[in-house]
């Protein structure tokens, strides 16, 4: 029995392996669900956001603007792994909520102009996307930030979640991040834990971090925050 227990945490390494190392271009799909016999993909569940990023050009004054420059960047914790995922040469499933407004758009028309799925991701008419307003300084230090992001919590939900519980159970590797409400993560988890699938969690913030402790009985983590 150990040895049939070792054998499968074997194949099941070998399989992230694969999935994490990088691949020839040609190996790419612009379509994996709809690949007959797709090799099960990695499954990301989490933020998927818009970081408005704004940098001055001169010292910032209290009560007035001052030239500098602005930008859009996708940005979210979930987002950004699945994208780093896809450019080391996998098809992971995004599993996220964005809304029907510029920011929203914005996401999609990002994340379909890289091929990537966008099966997993609901866009919901009257909600605001997911954004994220940070302020730097002019060595682009932080100086403060606000964080909107209450729709991840609010529609990416279990029901939502269940819809894709065959590609969760077939996958590799689940990886969570802590913008998902706490009735959510426990969804995920328990439809990787039946399964035998290894959960990866992304606390994003301190206050957020202390979600995964009711869930988890173990936490490996991979530094002393």
């Amino acid at each position: 029995m150990a040895e049939d227990a070792a054998s499968s945490s074997r194949r099941r390494m070998e399989s992230i392996r694969r999935h994490l190392l990088p691949r020839p271009p040609l190996v790419l799909s612009l379509n994996p669900l709809s690949a007959a016999g797709a090799e099960p993909s990695p499954v990301i569940i989490g933020g998927m956001v818009l970081d408005i990023h704004a940098k001055p050009s001169v010292p910032p004054h209290p009560g007035t603007t001052v030239p500098g420059m602005v930008k859009y960047i996708g940005g979210g914790v979930a987002r950004n792994i699945a994208e780093c995922m896809a450019k080391l040469g996998t098809q992971p499933l995004m599993i996220s909520v964005v809304g029907n407004d510029m920011a929203g758009d914005f996401l999609l028309k990002y994340w379909r102009s890289g091929g990537l799925c966008t099966d997993g991701i609901l866009q919901v008419h009257g909600v605001t996307t997911p954004v994220v307003s940070n302020a730097f300084d002019g060595n682009g230090e932080l100086i403060a930030g606000v964080a909107s992001v209450q729709a991840v919590e609010t529609f990416l939900t279990p029901s939502w979640i269940y819809q894709f519980r065959r590609r969760i159970s077939d996958a590799p590797l689940l990886m969570l991040d802590a913008n998902l409400s706490p009735q959510s993560l426990q969804a995920a988890c328990k439809i990787a834990y039946e399964s035998g699938v290894p959960v990866l969690f992304e606390p994003v913030s301190v206050v957020k971090s202390s979600r995964i402790a009711p869930i988890a009985e173990h936490v490996s983590a991979n530094d002393s925050r």
